[in-house]
């Protein structure tokens, strides 16, 4: 440049370095060196985008960049061109991506929006507008021209915020409603800021306007001066008029109450006309209601179920509605139909459910109301009539019908009846058949215990409604993937035996979810599903629960002995994915083993001796774990093979709960018994022997307390002491007391109580035998305890 500055147009990196400046006149050279160094430019990589939201809604702007790594990046964010200050602007926030994000906005949110990418080498900014929409600010009411039948209201709009203004409402209230706005017109187009609205007589309005656009409504405008109209006479009268009897003697005229600013004066009431429709001489019989919100009235002592003309008219002070008034149809009450149908016969059985019943029809004098059809009741054997189910038959000429709700393979009742808008009349003969068999209904219950990582133990109950003899059931299983089903599967072999409500599902994916369904069949086919889902374990191992099982005898076409064995896998904790036998002689130290059983839960011993016992056991398996039952002994029969099934679960009898409790229970009252005994042995057994002697005539007792017939011998003489080292010799149980009794009876019973009574012969004879003074006697030392 002439001044002697370089200039590079588009600077890149190629043109860094180092750069010399070379000065030269006619008296010397001068140089100087300086170093051009290239850093990348700032970039916005994420430019924020114009948004539009509703007020009170949050905008978030976005904005990215990137800058030379050597360099310190940061980015700003402007409104309106000045720097957005967070600190004070708490709805204002900054996120650690470098978006803007406003919440709870306003329509004084909207404007530009800047974002400023900057170093400390240069900056790039992008912009971004926002508009929050909100609903219009409310329109200024600006007159209101009343005149008696209409009035005319004029508005000016005051902004549309942003959306704009769609269309208008013209609410109004009165002094009848006062805390109430009505809707005068609620689409006034957007163009119109004049509109005439009808008014009522006898009424004062006030009125408002609201302005609406795609956000919402606008706050209403300030309410108008009050318009009064004048007096007149009704516009129209009650709708809804009918008439019904809510018992056989009366009718009851109802409508619909008109509000108080369709009554157009003072003085408003209803007049309800009616009059016999039948008899055409008849005259209309009126009656006046004064309260304008009642809604009926009744008319007593009518005969039942005739048919009247009723109308009701609208008056007050001025007069009646300026309004023709129509007549309408009522009835008085109905009564309960005097007439059964009768006989009621079966015509045909097509199916399990499904039958076709005929009967003759009643009068239609006796129905003693509208006729509204028949009813069929049904119920079964094992029901009630009370519980009886109604087949409604319409109200037709027909009298027959196909019933397809009877109960299958059983007996069933049906009875007909006539029923009429209030009552039921009395019922016909009542008929029985039996149903042929049909289908089951769903199992009771269903529920999957996880057997390992790839099988379920799936126990079930009998369907409550078999509807027929159970021939077996079916289960199926599918994987299920969120709302999505797998292809169906069914488990293989079918289950034949319809006593059988268990069974294993083998061979699924492990921590797969499935939806299992079971089905019940009878000869006539499979019935209906019950389903549930369940999912596998996870792939790993742990070990079994100790398994159960059951045995019997079974038959074989050879006449060896062979025995079925059962698994009652252990269901309360890991009862194994499947199973095997393990079975030897009595006395034998190795035991053999069947093959693993994955699909079935019981296994058949066979090629069995005669007349041995054998020693079994079941072993459940999860992975390498396995667990052992109890071992069982089993003896095979000699000839002959058992007709009778033989069950006996393996469980060990001292782990029943009925067993402990039993034991504990003896081992209490053995416990009780040793307490009672020894307390008897420690205070003595106290009998009346003392009362006996008395009775003999024995008159020289001790005065002392205690037991007498302890301290002194019977014949006077002293007693030695129980402590005394004096050692009587073995006495038997009838030393003691044998004087007292007859013959050999003097000894005790196992109560402690004496056998016999007391005898004087007796007594006479052991004291001429027994010494007067020896101590050391039995019948002096003995005692009783």
């Amino acid at each position: 440049m002439p001044e002697g500055d370089m200039f590079i147009k588009e600077v890149g990196f190629g043109d860094a370095g180092k750069y010399t400046c070379l000065a030269e006149n006619k008296f010397g050279s001068e140089k100087a060196e300086g170093s051009l160094i290239v850093k990348d430019r700032t970039k916005i990589t994420e430019k924020p985008e114009d948004y539009e939201v509703r007020a009170g809604d949050a905008a978030t702007f976005r904005c990215n960049a990137v800058a030379d790594p050597d360099l310190n990046l940061s980015i700003d964010w402007l409104t309106d061109g000045k720097k957005i200050d967070f600190e004070t602007e708490p709805r204002f926030i900054q996120q650690s991506d470098f978006s803007l994000s406003i919440s709870k906005t306003t329509e004084l949110d909207s404007g530009s929006y800047t974002c400023v990418a900057s170093t400390e080498l240069d900056e790039i900014q992008e912009t971004a507008t926002l508009i929050v929409q909100d609903v219009p600010n409310a329109p200024k009411l600006m007159d209101v021209v009343c005149n008696d039948k209409d009035a005319s209201v004029e508005w000016q709009p005051q902004g549309d915020n942003r959306a704009p203004i769609l269309g208008y409402i013209i609410q109004y209230n009165t002094s009848f409603t006062s805390d109430t706005w009505e809707n005068a017109f609620d689409s006034v187009p957007s163009t119109n800021t004049k509109f005439t609205v009808n008014l009522s007589p006898y009424a004062n309005y006030t009125f408002r306007v609201i302005a609406t656009n795609k956000i919402g409504p606008s706050q209403p405008s300030k309410h108008s001066s009050v318009c009064t109209t004048p007096i007149a006479v009704p516009n129209k009268n009650p709708e809804g008029v009918e008439g019904k009897g809510t018992n056989k003697n009366n009718m009851v005229i109802k409508w619909s109450p008109m509000p108080e600013i369709e009554h157009n004066g003072p003085g408003f009431k209803y007049r309800v006309y009616w009059k016999r429709y039948d008899k055409p001489d008849s005259t209309w019989n009126t009656a006046e209601v004064v309260d304008w919100e009642q809604d009926h009235y009744v008319v007593e002592g009518q005969p039942t179920f005739k048919k009247y003309e009723i109308k009701v008219e609208a008056h007050n002070d001025m007069g009646q509605a300026n309004v023709a008034i129509p007549t309408t149809i009522g009835w008085s009450g109905e009564d309960v139909p005097s007439e059964a149908p009768s006989n009621l016969k079966l015509d045909n059985v097509y199916g399990a459910t499904t039958a076709k019943l005929s009967w003759d029809p009643v009068r239609n004098t006796s129905i003693n109301g509208h006729f509204r059809g028949y009813k069929i009741q049904t119920w079964t054997e094992d029901e009630t009539e009370a519980k009886a189910r109604d087949v409604i038959i319409e109200n037709n000429d027909e009298t027959t019908a196909v019933v397809e709700s009877f109960v299958p393979f059983t007996r069933n009742f049906a009875r007909v009846l006539v029923f009429n808008g209030a009552h039921d009349g009395p019922p016909s003969n009542t008929i029985e058949f039996v149903t042929p068999e049909g289908t089951p209904g769903p199992v009771d219950s269903l529920e999957a215990i996880p057997m390992g990582s790839s099988g379920f133990f799936l126990i079930w109950k009998k369907p409550k409604r078999p509807n027929g003899v159970l021939t077996g059931y079916h289960i199926y299983y599918r994987t299920v993937e969120g709302t999505e089903l797998g292809p169906q599967s069914e488990r293989d072999p079918p289950i034949r035996d319809p006593m059988m409500t268990r069974a294993k599902l083998a061979a699924l994916k492990p921590d797969t979810k499935y939806r299992i369904s079971i089905k019940a069949r009878t000869k006539i086919g499979v019935g209906s599903e019950y389903y549930i889902e369940r999912k596998t374990r996870a792939t790993g191992a742990a070990v079994p629960g100790r398994p159960s099982m059951l045995w019997e005898h079974v038959s074989t076409q050879t006449g060896a002995p062979a025995i079925k064995l059962t698994w009652i896998p252990n269901t309360d904790t890991n009862p194994g994915s499947h199973f095997y036998a393990q079975y030897r002689l009595n006395g034998e130290s190795k035991f053999e083993r069947t093959k693993p059983e994955l699909y079935r839960d019981y296994i058949v011993l066979e090629g069995l001796k005669f007349n041995r016992i054998y020693e079994v056991r079941l072993v459940a398996v999860d992975g390498d774990f396995e667990s052992h039952s109890q071992i069982e002994e089993i003896e095979t029969y000699t000839q002959g093979v058992s007709t009778s099934v033989i069950r006996r679960p393996s469980e060990n009898i001292a782990t029943r709960g009925w067993f402990i409790g039993m034991m504990l229970a003896i081992a209490l009252l053995l416990l009780i018994l040793i307490i009672v005994c020894i307390i008897k042995r420690n205070r003595g057994g106290k009998y009346a022997v003392h009362e006996r002697e008395a009775a003999h005539g024995r008159s020289d007792f001790p005065e002392e307390t205690g037991f007498p017939e302890y301290s002194q011998p019977l014949d006077g003489g002293k007693r030695d002491s129980l402590g005394s080292d004096v050692k009587p010799p073995v006495e038997s149980d009838t030393d003691s007391m044998a004087e007292y009794g007859d013959g050999d009876a003097g000894r005790f019973t196992e109560d402690g109580s004496f056998i016999g009574q007391y005898g004087t012969g007796q007594r006479g004879k052991k004291k001429q035998q027994q010494p007067s003074s020896d101590a050391t006697t039995p019948s002096n030392v003995a005692t009783f305890v």
